[in-house]
């Protein structure tokens, strides 16, 4: 079965507010779009298809998207490489 635009996974790199370090993560291109309009992230930008051979983690990040969207970021950095 072929994925969808918007479930495919993407790797993006992305800065918070206050914070000069970058990271990286997988959301697919919806999280994307929701991530990038969260007032706690000040940059956001899609690295590449993420086609790596991993177990996609989609409901992890939803859970750290609602978490961010409460501005409570531990979570993501949790989740995320520092870059």
């Amino acid at each position: 079965m072929e994925e969808s635009k918007d479930a495919m996974p993407l790797k993006i790199e992305y800065a918070f507010n206050d914070d000069s370090r970058h990271y990286t993560c997988v959301l697919t291109y919806e999280q994307y779009k929701n991530f990038k309009k969260l007032p706690v992230v000040q940059e956001c930008k899609i690295i590449k298809n993420y086609e790596e051979n991993i177990e996609f983690h989609e409901h992890d990040m939803q859970v750290v998207l609602n978490l961010a969207s409460r501005n409570d970021v531990s979570h993501i950095q949790k989740l995320s490489q520092l870059v």
